[in-house]
């Protein structure tokens, strides 16, 4: 249990360095496979994803608001637990302490890009529509402040950042170059997204569109599409910073700035 804690390259010596981590966001480290690559261990990259997909449904289907806290973070202790007994470091990982400021620091650029642009939509009415949800309208104030300042950045953005951005891009890293992990990650966040879509759909005035089995199947595909190739974006800031810390403020920042700004259109202007 001890070697969970401990950063295991202070003791095993890194297979990629640091600085290259740094650097990762450049084009030219997208296809610098590992020279020796890892080859065991699947059963158990495909073991967590099973593990979290399984965790998905009891989340979406079965389990209260009040249980997704502490069942998304447990799922998530078992993921790392399950990355660090198989050679998977803090590093590979996007977990150092050390990058962890300049990971805020880059994902603070993108919060205030996101910031703008959702502005500019409540101010558009044409735009302002989307924000009109039923769980919005159905939902109490303080209600709604603990989902964006407490379960979004905690439930959803750092249980799935660290879950994909971290543990199971870690993981696939170490047995091929960082473009192919990222997509294949990028395209395992993308299913993961299915269950959340139909809700969404369910629940949205705008999903009147998408009604039916060809309706649902196209927002299905649509989701699957979109949250692979927002995958990649986030993929991306968490090389840019070297740190998980980038994607889940970004990640925190889109989806609470869609409720902060759903509750200001329904409960402010009306």
């Amino acid at each position: 249990m001890k070697d969970f804690f401990v950063h295991r390259d202070d003791h095993v010596g890194e297979w990629r360095p640091v600085a290259e981590w740094d650097e990762l966001w450049k084009p030219k480290w997208w296809l610098d496979a590992p020279d020796e690559k890892k080859t065991g261990d699947w059963f158990w990259l495909v073991a967590i994803f099973v593990l979290v997909t399984y965790a998905n449904i009891v989340s979406n289907v079965v389990l209260s608001d009040a249980w997704h806290i502490p069942f998304n973070v447990g799922v998530l202790v078992v993921a790392m637990a399950i990355a660090r007994a198989h050679q998977t470091s803090w590093t590979d990982m996007g977990l150092r302490l050390d990058r962890i400021g300049k990971g805020l620091a880059v994902g603070g650029i993108t919060v205030a890009i996101i910031a703008i642009g959702v502005t500019i939509a409540v101010i558009v009415p044409a735009t302002r529509e989307l924000f009109y949800d039923d769980r919005i309208t159905e939902s109490t104030i303080p209600f709604l402040l603990f989902e964006a300042f407490v379960r979004v950045p905690i439930s959803t953005a750092l249980y799935e950042e660290v879950l994909f951005r971290g543990v199971i891009f870690g993981m696939l890293s170490r047995r091929m170059a960082p473009l192919w992990a990222a997509l294949a990650s990028s395209a395992m966040f993308g299913f993961w997204h299915v269950l959340p879509t139909l809700q969404t759909v369910e629940d949205n005035p705008a999903g009147g569109m998408f009604a039916g089995v060809i309706g649902l199947t196209v927002a299905s595909i649509g989701a699957v599409l979109g949250t692979a190739a927002a995958g990649m974006g986030f993929t991306w800031l968490r090389w840019r910073g070297n740190s998980v810390a980038a994607p889940w403020l970004t990640h925190t920042a889109w989806n609470s700035a869609g409720i902060i700004a759903g509750l200001i259109v329904v409960r402010v202007i009306g």
